[in-house]
Order: C-alpha cells, then structure tokens, then sequence
C-alpha cells in the first residue's frame, strides 16, 4: 500500500514537471525513461524467480559439497580401519616368528648331533633374515601409509588412490629378490 502512495506521488511530481516544462522530453531523457521503467518492471516482475534461482542453486551447490565430504570421510575410514587390522595382524606375525626364533635357539643349545644343530643354525638365520625383511617391509608399509592417508588428510586433498599405493608398496620388493630369497632359504 505505500508502495503504490509512493508511485502515485512520484507521477504527479513528474506530471507537473512535464507540464511546467522544466524536463523536456529529447531522445536522452526519453531513453532514461526508458531505461528506468524497464528497470521497474524487471525489479517487479522477476525479483522473486531470480531470489528463487539463486537459492536453489545454493541449496545444490550445498547438497554436493556434504556427499563429496561424506564420500571422503567414509573412505578414509574403512582405509583407516583396515590398515589397523592389517597392524594386529603383523604383530602377531612378530610374535610369532619371535617365538619360533627362541625355540630354535633352545633347540640349538640341547642338540647333540652336529647335522641337526647346523641345520637348526641354519634355519635361525634363515627366520631372522626373514624377520629382518618382514619389518623392512612393514616400515616401507607404514611409510606409504603415512604418505598416502595421513598427508593428504592434513594437507586437505582430496584424492586418495589405492592403486597407486598398492604398487608403490610392491615396488618396494622385486620379484627377483623375493625368488632368491626363496631360493636361499630353501638351501
């Protein structure tokens, strides 16, 4: 209601303006009024659809960004999930190549004939060369962990790739050395 006082008021201004000739009407200020009433009219009509446009845009723009960062957050977490049940997993390994190293080493000691405290020697250092590459590679494994799942979260980067972790991490060992290691341990 006082927007249409306003308006009417502002024609009446403009009226007697117009008819004590003090705004002639040439091409520039027929072009202002032009200007202006389609400014008016675009102000009135489409204010609202526009607010809604925006809006709706927005509340996508929103909506995207949460499923990005719930994507994210979940993948982080079965990665992180996982890499702590493969941790409990390379422990029990340590204990149990510890154990298996002590009772050989007590064998050792209590073997009377010659041939069997060889091979027992033999076989000892054979379990401690393979517990030396085993925390080899469980320090490459960490190493890669830390790289791939641990900077990037706090770095605030997106991307976490698996696959190249996986290949970084059997990079690490060659198929070569893993067959003479094999070969060696056989002997």
């Amino acid at each position: 209601m006082m927007f249409d006082i306003i308006f009417i008021a502002f024609l009446l201004i403009f009226s007697l303006l117009c008819f004590v000739e003090f705004i002639v009407f040439n091409e520039e200020v027929l072009l202002a009024l032009c200007f202006f009433s389609f400014i008016f009219f675009s102000f009135n009509t489409l204010s609202d659809s526009v607010a809604d446009s925006f809006e709706s845009r927005a509340l996508k723009f929103e909506n995207d960004l949460l499923v990005s960062f719930d994507i994210t957050k979940k993948s982080i977490t079965t990665n992180f999930l996982s890499l702590i049940e493969l941790r409990n997993f390379v422990l029990q390994s340590k204990i149990y190549f510890t154990s298996i190293l002590v009772y050989i080493n007590l064998i050792k000691t209590f073997a009377i004939h010659q041939l069997v405290s060889n091979t027992l020697s033999i076989t000892a250092s054979k379990l401690n060369e393979l517990q030396l590459l085993n925390n080899k590679l469980i320090l490459n494994f960490q190493k890669n962990s830390i790289i791939t799942l641990l900077y990037p979260l706090i770095l605030k980067t997106i991307k976490i790739n698996q696959l190249s972790f996986g290949k970084s991490l059997s990079s690490k060992v060659s198929f070569k050395s893993s067959t003479s290691f094999l070969k060696n341990l056989s002997v």
